[in-house]
C-alpha cells in the first residue's frame, strides 16, 4: 500500500464524514433491550474484532428471529458504532441483533473483508446457544459498502466459483431473507467510485485477476445465489443509481427482491435509515424489512 494511496483514502474519508454528518448521529434509548457491546471475537487468522449484540427483553423461553448486521463505509472506513441506533430500532422489533466488524483497506483487501465477515457470521452461530432463537430466521441487513459484502458473503455459501476466486471459505449461516439499504453494489464501474477505490479495493496481484469476471455483481455466480432481497434507496442517495440497476437485474433474471425508493425529500441521504433511524421514514423502512423477514421465515416454516 502506498503513501499515495493513504493519502486518497484519508481525503475521501474525511468528505464521506461531512457529507453523512456522521459525527452528529442521533441516540436511540435503548428502553426494553439488553446489549452487550464490544464483544471480541478472532477471525480466521487469530485477527482480534468486536461485535455487539442487542437483546430484546422478552420473556423466557421466548424463541427470538436472528438478525446479522453489517456496516457500511465505503469498505475504508465506518464501524459497528455507526449502526447502533438502527440496531437497537430493529431488536425493539423482537430480534437478536449482531453488528460484525472487518478490518478495513489498506490495511487489507477486500478478500480479507469476506473473510473477517464469513468468520464474524461463524462465531455469531456459535454464540446463538447461548440465547434461545429460533434457527429457521436467520437473516442479514446492511448499508452501503456493507451490502455488497453481504451480497457476495451470501453468494458464497453457494458458489464454489467464487469461493475460489476470493480464495476463502464460505460461513456456515444460512439467511433465509436479506435488507440492502444504498448498496455500494459496483465497485469497477467507469465512475468516480471505480477510478478512485477498485485498485485500492481489489490490490494489483493474481486474486484481482481471478476475481476480475465478479466485480458486477449481475454474475450468475452471484444473482442467481442471494436470498431474497429488499432493497432501498431514494433521490438523494449518492448510490441511488447502483440499487435502482441491481434491482432492475434482479427483475430481469428473476430474483425475488422487493425495491422501495423513498423519494426526493433532500433529508433522505445515503443509508438515511442507519445515520438517521430516529426518522419516521427511517421507521417505515425498518417495519418494511421486518415485515419482508416475517414472510419469508412464514414462508419457510409452511
Amino acid at each position: 500500500m502506498s503513501f499515495v494511496e493513504n493519502i486518497v483514502l484519508s481525503f475521501i474519508k474525511r468528505g464521506l464524514n461531512k457529507a453523512l454528518k456522521l459525527d452528529e448521529l442521533p441516540v436511540i434509548s435503548s428502553e426494553g433491550l439488553k446489549e452487550h457491546r464490544d464483544i471480541p471475537y478472532r477471525n480466521r487468522s487469530g485477527k482480534e474484532l468486536l461485535m455487539d449484540i442487542f437483546e430484546p427483553v422478552v420473556p423466557k423461553g421466548t424463541e427470538l428471529p436472528v438478525i446479522v448486521n453489517i456496516h457500511g463505509g465505503g469498505l475504508i472506513d465506518g464501524s459497528k458504532n455507526i449502526s447502533a441506533g438502527f440496531c437497537r430500532q430493529l431488536a425493539k422489533r423482537g430480534y437478536l441483533v449482531f453488528s460484525l466488524e472487518y478490518r478495513l483497506i489498506p490495511d487489507v483487501r477486500v478478500y480479507e473483508q469476506f473473510d473477517d465477515v464469513c468468520a464474524g457470521m461463524d462465531c455469531v452461530g456459535r454464540k446463538l446457544v447461548d440465547f434461545d432463537v429460533d434457527f429457521t430466521r436467520i437473516y442479514m441487513v446492511a448499508e452501503s459498502a456493507g451490502a455488497y459484502l453481504a451480497t457476495y458473503v451470501a453468494a458464497m455459501k453457494h458458489s464454489k466459483a467464487l469461493q475460489d476466486a476470493i480464495g476463502y471459505p464460505p460461513t456456515r449461516m444460512h439467511f433465509r431473507a436479506m435488507g440492502l439499504l444504498s448498496g455500494m453494489f459496483y465497485t469497477n464501474r467507469s465512475d468516480a467510485l471505480g477510478w478512485v477505490l477498485s485498485r485500492s479495493i481489489y490490490g494489483n496481484d493474481e486474486r484481482n485477476k481471478r476475481m476480475e469476471q465478479y466485480t458486477n455483481p449481475e454474475h450468475p455466480e452471484i444473482i442467481y445465489n442471494i436470498p431474497p432481497c429488499y432493497l432501498m434507496t431514494s433521490k438523494a442517495d449518492i448510490l441511488e443509481r447502483y440499487t435502482l440497476d441491481f434491482a432492475g437485474e434482479l427483475g430481469n433474471k428473476g430474483v425475488e427482491h422487493f425495491l422501495r425508493h423513498m423519494g426526493s425529500d433532500k433529508k433522505l441521504i445515503h443509508a438515511f435509515p442507519v445515520i438517521r433511524p430516529d426518522y419516521p421514514e427511517s421507521e417505515r423502512v425498518i417495519d418494511e424489512i421486518v415485515t419482508w423477514f416475517r414472510r419469508h421465515g412464514e414462508e419457510e416454516k409452511h
